[in-house]
């Protein structure tokens, strides 16, 4: 082909080959530029039905006009062959890019939310990628990214499982899409892509969550020696938790990763849009250097980016603070409840204040909903006036997942989002001079001997943290589990590590949990296996003292499977079916709220 004319592209070099053909750069002689061109191969150019997808295809793709999505010029017809003539991107693959350690969060939210922007367009374009891999997304010079291949995986037939050996190479790459079998390359496939059923925009999303995962690790979620083998762990296993292998990802992105990753399309994001908006938000915390921050209940914006009028408000102290979020519901006349620090803030209102106190439009509802708490946080009113406010006035919150999780990542504190939902629950603001009369009470009843006494009732209590169902933590057998179990006899574990959720402590190391055999198996004969024996959790001690309800096994439905094997996968011993120190993972059955320690 190099050196070959097809209309008025001279063909240069090869680029790489596919199952379906193979690419070459070329020049275009009439506007003097280069393009890629990718030839449909001869065995399936042979094919009506596959020429005529092929340029079905490449019409839809055509469509999509989007910077990070390549663009496709033409199809050319010449000596019975079909010929996609697309735009020529200078750079390099993320399968080149990504270090055995991974990439830098920061660079990884970079080029996902791109992909993420891409994919969106696509899919709502109708076109379903099927073959997202680290090999069909290039990453220019200036960090532009740009998905390949928009379509050409649709093109091929499914068949029987593929081996190993039918993976095709691109010219020093990595596995480029199978071709004559399952559509898409193996590594990155969605179960029912696996399986061969159906497939739309979510498997996309489990593909981009298996991408994203590769970029953070620089490991594949899903690799084993054989593609039925691998095929095999997509399918049944689940994939090593982020933070276990590198610890510095931030909980809320693995949790955005971990969501794409359910086996169940149902269970993962719903649309690619949805993803976007979330790794769009953690981008922006993370270009503004806030996403690694520890949340608290209340935080002092930093003076030296903020407005005059942001200086008035630490000028003026809480009393200031106090008349700022009065205008917001100038229509009360029933001031906030007082705060705990007064006595120092004496002073006659600053004329600063009057600025704020004539907003243009100042909202007059008498019900206080999400998005009135979104505007007192985008106001830079203090948490603990918007508590006072919430906690005065009627409200009508939607305390949906989704609302949640979009009202964190607006700003929202943990504080104020418990306080939405439980509004009336007021911790006694008792004035200062009067709470030590109050405890002088409580000590004597209180003396019990040594009870590592919940938190004080009056103490203040940390920010609350929100588990989301499916989360994985790691625990651990304390003692070995002999053969010879018993269904309900009680396992021994404990956590192994502390679990973190947004840089605080939710489960700490060490903390003892139990699990029971549900099935003991039928045991071995010789060196055959006839059923395994397996195990179920139910729960484990918070840091607030609260229990969390946790599965043995990945699942959020009731239907789902919530036991698990005991055996670890290569153990062999006569004696013992797992030693102690035997690894697992936990998940947490269902979303929950936690209170963590400050």
């Amino acid at each position: 082909m190099t050196g070959r004319t097809i209309s008025h592209y001279t063909v240069l070099e090869k680029l790489g080959a596919g199952g379906m053909g193979e690419i070459y750069k070329a020049q275009d002689t009439r506007l003097n530029r280069f393009v890629a061109i990718k030839a449909l191969s001869t065995g399936n150019s042979g094919d009506p039905e596959r020429r005529r997808r092929f340029i079905q295809e490449a019409q839809a793709a055509s469509a999509l006009n989007h910077p990070n999505i390549i663009t496709i010029y033409d199809i050319v017809s010449q000596d019975l062959v079909e010929f996609m003539v697309m735009e020529f991107v200078a750079g390099m693959t993320l399968d080149d890019l990504i270090p055995k350690t991974g990439m830098t969060v920061q660079k990884t939210l970079d080029c996902a939310v791109q992909m993420a922007d891409a994919l969106q367009t696509a899919h709502a374009a109708g076109i379903v990628h099927r073959d997202l891999k680290p090999g069909n997304v290039m990453v220019t010079g200036t960090g532009l990214v740009k998905i390949l291949d928009f379509g050409l995986a649709k093109l091929t037939a499914p068949s029987a499982v593929t081996q190993a050996g039918d993976e095709t190479l691109p010219l020093g790459s990595g596995p480029m899409t199978v071709e004559g079998s399952i559509l898409g390359t193996v590594c990155y496939m969605s179960p029912e892509q696996a399986q061969g059923k159906p497939v739309d925009a979510r498997s996309d999303i489990f593909s981009f969550g298996l991408v994203v995962y590769e970029m953070l690790t620089g490991r594949k979620a899903f690799s084993a020696d054989s593609s039925v083998s691998t095929l095999s762990a997509i399918l049944r296993d689940e994939a090593t938790p982020i933070s276990q292998l590198v610890p510095s990802v931030p909980p809320e992105l693995e949790q955005i990763v971990y969501r794409a990753l359910r086996k169940e399309p149902e269970q993962r994001w719903q649309s690619m849009q949805e993803m976007r908006v979330a790794l769009a938000a953690l981008k922006q915390r993370s270009d503004s250097g806030t996403l690694f921050a520890v949340p608290a209940a209340t935080q002092v914006p930093p003076s030296a980016k903020r407005s005059s009028k942001v200086a008035a408000w630490c000028a003026g102290g809480l009393l200031a603070a106090a008349a700022m979020g009065g205008w917001w519901w100038a229509h009360r006349t029933a001031p906030p409840a007082p705060t705990p620090t007064t006595a120092e803030v004496a002073p006659a209102p600053s004329p600063p204040i009057p600025a704020p106190v004539t907003p243009p439009a100042a909202p007059a509802e008498t019900t206080l909903t999400n998005q009135s708490v979104l505007d007192m946080v985008q106001a830079k009113v203090p948490a603990s006036v918007i508590v006072s406010q919430i906690r005065s006035s009627k409200t009508n919150f939607d305390l949906s997942t989704a609302e949640i999780i979009r009202l964190s990542q607006a700003g929202v504190s943990a504080t104020i989002l418990e306080t939405m939902r439980n509004p009336k629950v007021v911790e006694p603001a008792v004035p200062r001079a009067a709470q030590p009369a109050a405890q002088l009470a409580t000590p004597q009843p209180v003396q019990a001997p040594r009870e590592p006494a919940p938190p004080e009732r009056g103490a203040p209590k940390g920010p609350s943290v929100i588990l989301y169902g499916g989360i994985p933590f790691e625990i651990t057998l304390t003692e070995d589990v002999p053969v010879n179990v018993t269904p309900g006899q009680v396992l021994h574990f404990q956590v192994a590590k502390d679990f973190r959720m947004g840089g605080a402590v939710v489960i700490a190391r060490g903390t003892p949990l139990t699990g029971q055999v549900v099935d003991a198996g039928e045991g071995r004969k010789l060196l055959i296996k006839r059923s395994r024996a397996t195990f179920r959790l139910s729960q484990v001690e918070a840091v607030d003292g609260s229990k969390l309800s946790i599965r043995a096994a990945p699942g959020r439905r009731a239907t789902d499977k919530a036991d698990r094997p005991i055996e670890p996968p290569g153990h062999r011993s006569k004696d013992v079916l797992a030693p102690a120190g035997t690894s697992y993972l936990a998940f947490i059955d269902g979303d929950q709220t936690v209170t963590v320690r400050r």
